[in-house]
Parts: C-alpha cells; sequence; structure tokens
C-alpha cells in the first residue's frame, strides 16, 4: 500500500469516528423498543459494534492476455470485518491477510454510508419504507507476489426497501436490499470510472438478551463492480458476511 493511500485511510478513519460518534449520540430514529418493569418505553440501543467473517471473492472481468495475466489481482480468499452501525450511519473496515487466513493477496476497505430510512408504513410492530444512502469508500488490493496495485476511492447514492418487524418484546427483525450507483477514481487522481453495487443485510436483535444490551446476529450480501477507464482495474467484489454485534 502506497503512502498516500494510507495516509489517506488514516485521516478518514479519524474524521469516520469523529462523526459517527457525534452523530450517534444525537440519532432520534430507532427501530425496535421494550418496555421496562415500569411500564414505561425504554428505548433499546440501536447502536452496534460489529465483528464478521465472510468468503470473498474479487474477479477481474477484462480482456484477457499474457500480460495482462500476469499483473492480475484476483484472489478468493476469507476477510474479516470490524464496525460501528448505527440506524444512520454505518462505518466498517474489512482487511484479507495473515490474520485471515489470506496468502499473497492483501486486501482493505475502509466504507462509510449515512442512510435516511423514509417509512411508507408505520406501526409498533412494523415498519416499511424506503432507505435512501449516501456511500463512500476506500478500497486497496495488492499481491505480493507481483507489483500491481489496486486503489480506488468511491462515491455513489443508493435507494431500495427496508422492513423491520418486532416479534413480541424479546425478538426484532430488519431487511434491506439497496442498488448503488457513482463514481470511482484512483486515490489521489482525477480521473476515474464509475461503480455499482447491490447490498443486502438482515438483522435479528435479540433486545436486552444481556442487561442494557442487545445481541444482533446479520447477514450481508455485497457485490460491487468497478469500471474504471481502460479495462486494467475492471474488477469485480462480491462477499456473503455473517456478523455478531453488541448494542453499545
Amino acid at each position: 500500500m502506497n503512502v498516500v493511500l494510507f495516509k489517506l485511510i488514516l485521516m478518514r478513519i479519524k474524521y469516520l469516528f469523529i462523526i459517527f460518534f457525534l452523530a450517534s449520540s444525537s440519532v432520534s430514529a430507532q427501530m425496535f423498543s421494550v418496555r421496562g418493569g415500569t411500564g414505561e418505553p425504554r428505548i433499546a440501543s440501536n447502536t452496534f459494534f460489529r465483528i464478521g467473517y465472510a468468503p470473498a471473492e474479487f474477479i477481474y472481468k477484462g480482456q484477457r492476455s499474457p500480460i495482462v495475466d500476469l499483473s492480475r489481482l484476483d484472489f478468493s480468499s476469507q476477510i474479516l470485518l470490524v464496525g460501528l452501525e448505527s440506524p444512520g450511519l454505518n462505518a466498517s473496515l474489512a482487511f484479507a491477510n495473515n490474520l485471515s487466513g489470506a496468502d499473497d493477496e492483501r486486501y482493505l476497505q475502509l466504507a462509510i454510508d449515512y442512510t435516511n430510512r423514509i417509512s411508507f408504513v408505520r406501526t409498533r410492530r412494523i415498519q416499511l419504507g424506503v432507505p435512501v444512502s449516501l456511500i463512500t469508500s476506500v478500497t486497496s488490493v495488492r499481491n505480493e507476489t507481483n507489483n500491481n496495485e489496486f486503489n480506488q476511492s468511491v462515491f455513489k447514492v443508493g435507494g431500495g426497501v427496508f422492513s423491520s418487524i418486532r416479534l413480541g418484546n424479546k425478538i426484532g427483525l430488519g431487511l434491506e436490499a439497496l442498488p448503488s450507483y457513482g463514481f470511482a477514481n484512483s486515490s489521489g487522481g482525477l480521473f476515474g470510472g464509475t461503480n455499482w453495487g447491490a447490498e443486502g443485510k438482515g438483522r435479528i436483535n435479540f433486545l436486552n438478551l444481556f442487561p442494557g444490551r442487545t445481541l444482533s446476529i446479520g447477514y450481508d450480501y455485497k457485490f460491487s463492480s468497478f469500471d474504471v477507464d481502460g479495462e486494467e482495474l475492471d474488477y469485480d467484489l462480491s462477499y456473503h458476511l455473517i456478523t455478531i454485534g453488541i448494542s453499545l
């Protein structure tokens, strides 16, 4: 990873955590609530720290040639993820290296998204509506056996559908599907290409399973397709992610 990209990632991480904690402290939107012993409603925390594991694929989709094949960065590997998730703002850091069991490939992605969910159906038990998201990410891929690198910054918008259901006072379910489209460019560059993607999320929240804490089991599917100027950096990234989260 070059020095410019490393500094860019560190800068985004710093501002990410400042923005995240300022935003999460003022977020009033909540997906689920439970009742305390006095009968008064008590809001269950919807800000989670998450860790996850995923088998991932990074596949070249351009024209093949003997020269291109020497520097391709395809991989099929396991990735680890740590992140913070709230109703409005999400942040995650995903990586593949020796710690995750990768061989020669090195993958790193910092992603931040802000989502506004507009409910068309809103009752005590069910919500249904449209999420609108602004998404930014930095993705870096390299291989220890060659000198080629993939470093792309992405900014895109997305819109889809979401639903949440509360089953009694102890279990909440959440589903979301979000296609997105935007721009990609080499880190530090002025020109690039496009990126389109699709994400699907499922959550099972066990409300107040521990005193003052909610346990969340999550599944995420992510597909991200880079179409950069030329074909050398045209890759598709996809993974199926399983996460465990604990409310903060």
